[in-house]
């Protein structure tokens, strides 16, 4: 093999490492991301059915003055 092959399969070898890497941070990210988001909805959810109670209080209180 002549050098200049040898010289660009390293440098391939490099940066197959360097994309590998970027990759992986991005899949922790988006782990991270995926668990708040998860979190996110089920506040959401709990919000909406206290919302649900408070609006069924407010009418009940309505109807005795």
């Amino acid at each position: 093999m002549s050098k200049e092959l040898i010289s660009e399969i390293e440098k391939l070898k490099r940066d197959l490492a360097f994309k590998r890497e970027e990759l992986q941070a991005m899949y922790l990210e988006n782990k991270g991301l995926n668990k708040k988001i998860d979190a996110l909805e089920k506040e959401n959810h709990s919000l909406k059915q206290q919302n649900k109670m408070l609006i069924q209080e407010a009418e009940e209180m309505l109807l005795y003055p």
